[in-house]
């Protein structure tokens, strides 16, 4: 399994470090504003980068399974007993990852300075562990969409639906808001993309 996880890592590094780098432009306008507080340009500016950080998530997982369709990767691992179960285990955790190692360090920098320059954190805390669930989920909703999507050959169809997930997502958070209800509707669709996926990719030739 560390082996696959590995290769996996490797195959998708340029996806890895660009999200990274997105991440790391959202910690740097949270620091900023905190300096120079400048609360008008952060939502803009973060909120721009938030949205192209959640489709680069669906442009990772659409990666993924592109490039193991396109190059036949999936046939040259299981020629080394690796069943297929493993193979996509492996690719989901290295999303799955992925999506923690980008997101996590921009919410804890968001949520310390709220603390240093909002009013106490107690009022906020329901809020804020709602809010970040929701991103979370929304990048797990945004990652699976593109492994759903990312086990064709058609370009097309690649981008259709990277820009028709972003907006059924968009619609749906702006709907139900950051709480418990849109964090629930979010598990249902990444469950349901995930064994969408998990069953054309067993029962696919290779």
């Amino acid at each position: 399994m560390l082996t696959l996880i590995g290769r996996e890592i490797h195959d998708n590094l340029a996806y890895v470090v660009g999200l990274c780098l997105i991440s790391a432009m959202i910690i740097a306008i949270l620091v900023c504003t905190s300096i120079w507080d400048t609360q008008e340009v952060v939502f803009v500016s973060s909120g721009a980068l938030l949205a192209l950080l959640l489709f680069g998530f669906y442009a990772f997982g659409a990666g993924q399974m592109y490039s193991d369709r396109a190059n036949r990767v999936s046939s040259l691992l299981a020629t080394r007993a690796a069943t297929r179960g493993r193979i996509f285990a492996a690719r989901v955790l290295v999303g799955v990852l992925t999506i923690l190692l980008t997101l996590i360090p921009g919410m804890v920098v968001a949520i310390a300075v709220l603390w240093a320059f909002a009013v106490p954190l107690e009022f906020f805390r329901r809020v804020i562990a709602e809010i970040s669930l929701t991103i979370v989920l929304t990048a797990l909703a945004c990652y699976s969409g593109g492994l759903v999507a990312g086990w064709t050959v058609n370009k097309a169809r690649l981008m259709g639906g990277g820009l028709f997930l972003s907006l059924l997502v968009a619609s749906l958070v702006w709907i139900k808001g950051f709480g418990v209800g849109a964090a629930l509707l979010l598990l249902v669709i990444v469950a349901a993309l995930l064994w969408r996926t998990w069953r054309t990719f067993t029962s696919a030739s290779l």
